[in-house]
């Protein structure tokens, strides 16, 4: 069973899906589509063809999602080096650059807090600077004083010390060599009401390589509103429940967080961390940390295919997902790769949505030990400290690619014309769809609707995708696909997409699960579609759900279900042609919101 459900995107039948040129789809062969076949952990694939293959996103993403794209952070090189690949494909393609002064890119005001070298820890009459030493993530300036205590190792649960011994306290804490924080084993996202440190002045995780500290980013969005404050689909005010693209809210500050080298950890202990037990305490620590603000680059991919006709050419349907990921966990150890898998498929389905979840019982530790060993059989074992995200939102991105190369190269050619769009950010904030629809490169009342593909290459029968409104647990099938938000402003885009579907070769059972108005995780704010409907404008949220791997270093591409994929791309080229050929835009009947700057509510 274990083993099977490993070499399940390869094991499934051979579905060509063509959308053209149907002998060439069936000469094609890769991995993704010969039964039996282990999925590589690198891969380089032909040239692609002009139709919508499984191969041809297994050789796209298997270069988008590669480990030297870094996980794609927004306001990264990594970023930038990604956008490049795919402004490479878009010029390849023929199509029309749409973003700023002529290019393929949309650039936006983002800054990040970097720390200085005016930063320092003293601890045992010694003054430590950031870099060798310790790091920590950008943000406010902060200062932390107070005695230390020593805590144990970082995700004991079971011995953690209590909130009176934390309060107030400088705790240092021991990284287990499996991985911690986020990624590992003990990495949450809740408050302070499941969090043992969260009365501690700081937390000092101690770790033998510091990496670069990841950097808080802002985009500086001045659009002038109505007055309300400025509007941010992922974050809107108060808090909602956290979910996928979005944060959830905590209960006061949260204590100073630093990683520090076992010699700054010996000082504020004054002894080796080897030779100190849980509770040990020492005297006063001070931490005082500054930050100063600097400019990122940052950008969106944006281009565009002319319609064909003279007048409905000047009307728009945008195809859109997001170029971004959450990158490197370089503020934590790396985390070996097969033993968190095992144990988020079993403890964590959600990924980093099982938030709360209780630590697994003997019978599941059985279960993990049993899993890793068959994942091993399969592939090396190996250390992991980068967040592909092929699933979030590599599927996206590269679907959008080759639906885009389908009506390039393809003979079927829309009347109205076509957005292609890679927004970047989302992880952020929904920034690329924010500032786009914030300062649109076309009339912004010429965009008929947007289609959202955001992790769309799942969806198998093992994968947790999400919990409905009553809280029982959601999971895929091979005909399996969420819709979001597709008649909330529009019934007949809603009606079309079911009428699109019913007529390919193998439709979709659409699940509107997540869709249910009160959703306790609000999805339909967290993607970039919100950005669109919040002006009015149609949309359809398309996505295959979560899963184990969710915003883990696991979530590479040899886990990908690619004829899904290319089933799920297939369908949003055919509405996409379908709506452009209407001789009207999608009826919108439902009420807009007040304002764009409003806050976003399912």
């Amino acid at each position: 069973m274990t083993r099977r459900f490993i070499l399940r995107a390869a094991a499934l039948s051979a579905l060509a899906v063509p959308v053209v040129t149907p002998t060439l789809v069936a000469q094609q062969k890769c991995p993704a589509t010969t039964p039996g076949a282990a999925m590589p952990l690198t891969y380089q694939g032909a040239p692609t063809v002009p139709a919508i293959t499984a191969c041809d996103l297994m050789t796209r993403l298997y270069v988008y999602a590669a480990d030297s794209m870094r996980g794609r952070e927004a306001g990264t090189p990594d970023a930038i080096r990604a956008t490049a690949y795919i402004e490479g494909e878009v010029k390849r393609l023929g199509l029309r650059p749409a973003g700023d002064n002529g290019t393929f890119f949309q650039s936006m005001p983002v800054t990040a807090r970097i720390m200085t070298q005016a930063s320092a820890i003293s601890a045992g009459g010694k003054t430590f600077r950031p870099g060798a030493d310790f790091n920590a993530a950008g943000g406010a300036d902060r200062t932390a004083a107070g005695d230390v205590v020593f805590g144990g190792t970082l995700g004991d649960t079971v011995n953690a010390l209590g909130a009176d011994d934390v309060r107030g306290k400088i705790v240092v804490i021991v990284a287990p060599a499996g991985g911690g924080g986020r990624g590992g084993f003990g990495g949450g996202r809740g408050g302070a009401a499941n969090n043992p440190l969260a009365g501690a002045a700081a937390v000092v995780t101690v770790s033998q390589t510091i990496g670069t500290p990841r950097l808080q980013f802002v985009l500086n969005d001045t659009v002038q509103n109505d007055g309300r404050t400025a509007y941010n689909a992922a974050n809107p005010a108060p808090p909602p429940a956290a979910g996928r693209g979005g944060r959830g809210g905590a209960a006061g500050p949260a204590p100073l967080s630093v990683t520090v080298s076992p010699a700054v950890a010996a000082a504020m202990l004054g002894k080796p961390v080897a030779s100190a037990v849980r509770g040990d305490k020492n005297g006063a620590v001070t931490i005082d940390l500054k930050f100063e603000t600097v400019a990122e680059p940052t950008r969106s991919v944006v281009a565009i295919l002319p319609g064909t006709d003279s007048k409905l050419k000047n009307e728009y349907i945008v195809i859109g997902a997001h170029s971004d990921h959450i990158g490197m966990s370089a503020a934590n150890p790396p985390v070996e790769h097969d033993s968190l898998k095992a144990y988020n498929i079993v403890a964590r389905p959600e990924g980093a949505d099982s938030r709360g979840a209780a630590p697994p019982t003997p019978e599941q530790w059985v279960r993990i030990n049993a899993l890793k060993d068959s994942l091993r059989n399969v592939y090396p074992a190996r250390l992991d400290s980068v967040s592909n995200g092929a699933d979030d939102d590599g599927s996206g991105s590269i679907s959008v690619l080759e639906i885009a190369e389908a009506f390039a190269k393809g003979p079927a050619k829309p009347k109205r014309s076509l957005i292609f769009i890679w927004q970047t950010g989302e992880e952020k904030g929904l920034w690329g769809s924010q500032w786009f629809t914030n300062h649109s490169t076309v009339p912004r009342d010429s965009i008929v609707a947007d289609l959202n593909m955001d992790m769309v290459g799942r969806g198998a029968a093992t994968d947790m995708t999400g919990k409905n409104k009553e809280n029982q647990d959601l999971f895929g099938a091979e005909n399996y696909l969420q819709l979001v938000g597709s008649r909330r402003l529009s019934t007949e885009l809603g009606d079309l997409a079911e009428q699109v579907n019913a007529k390919e070769a193998i439709p979709f059972k659409f699940d509107y699960a997540m869709d249910a108005n009160g959703h306790p995780q609000n999805i339909y704010c967290r993607s970039d579609h919100a950005n669109y409907a919040r002006y009015g404008i149609p949309v359809i949220f398309f996505t295959t759900g979560g899963h184990a791997d969710y915003h883990q270093v696991t979530d590479e591409p040899q886990y990908i279900q690619y004829q899904h994929m290319a089933r799920v791309s297939t369908l949003v080229f055919d509405l996409a042609l379908k709506l452009g050929g209407m001789d009207h835009r999608p009826v919108v009947d439902k009420t807009k919101p007040d304002s764009p700057f409003a806050r976003c509510q399912q």
